[in-house]
């Protein structure tokens, strides 16, 4: 269940409101990094795997995607089933 929540969290954070007050910068650096080290991007059943064990909850994780929105370094892709990282976020 809670892998559910975090994987929709992911995906449909883009929907999130912007201004991700209160996230903390290393805990946006790790959800950049396990994404650029997936390849730049994440699919939902990759995300359900990965972001428990690092303990992101659905909201810290829509939060983080609202911020990479904002700065335009986040896409979702194939009917919002992968976050794609814009290359520059990988760099």
């Amino acid at each position: 269940m809670i892998r559910a929540a975090i994987v929709s969290a992911v995906v449909l954070g883009l929907a999130a409101p912007v201004g991700a007050a209160g996230v903390k910068k290393d805990r946006v650096d790790l959800l950049v990094s396990l994404i650029c080290k997936n390849g730049g991007s994440m699919e939902t059943s990759k995300a359900a795997e990965i972001l428990p064990k690092h303990g992101f909850t659905m909201q810290e994780t829509q939060s983080i995607v609202a911020e990479l929105e904002k700065r335009g370094q986040v896409q979702a892709t194939a009917g919002m089933a992968t976050l794609k990282l814009k290359k520059s976020a990988c760099s």
